[in-house]
């Protein structure tokens, strides 16, 4: 059980468009920020804050690597599967996402 302000903001963070489209693109596994970049008609700055909004939320998980950060869903989160939940009732997304080749998974 959650209480409803716990519920609440991850309900909130989970009600912008462009992050759980990023959170479905997660699901197949981990993506580097810098593909977020390339997918959204948004600046780099306001993708940052939309995964720093994300892992706040505990909703993510991050691995530097050198300059790259690589996000992914967070499995131990207590709203993981809310999230699985809500991300299987969004149409499969069908975008292209490429980042430079030297911060490929």
């Amino acid at each position: 059980m959650y209480t409803a302000e716990e519920l609440s903001k991850v309900l909130k963070v989970l009600g912008d468009p462009t992050r759980l489209t990023m959170l479905k693109q997660m699901e197949a596994g981990e993506q580097c920020a810098c593909s977020f970049v390339d997918c959204f008609d948004i600046s780099q700055p306001a993708i940052s804050r939309h995964l720093k909004m994300l892992r706040q939320a505990g909703l993510l998980l991050e691995r530097r690597d050198k300059q790259w950060i690589h996000y992914r869903l967070n499995e131990t989160s207590p709203f993981y599967g809310i999230v699985v939940d809500l991300l299987d009732k969004i149409e499969t997304i069908d975008v292209s996402c490429d980042c430079d080749t030297e911060c490929a998974i």
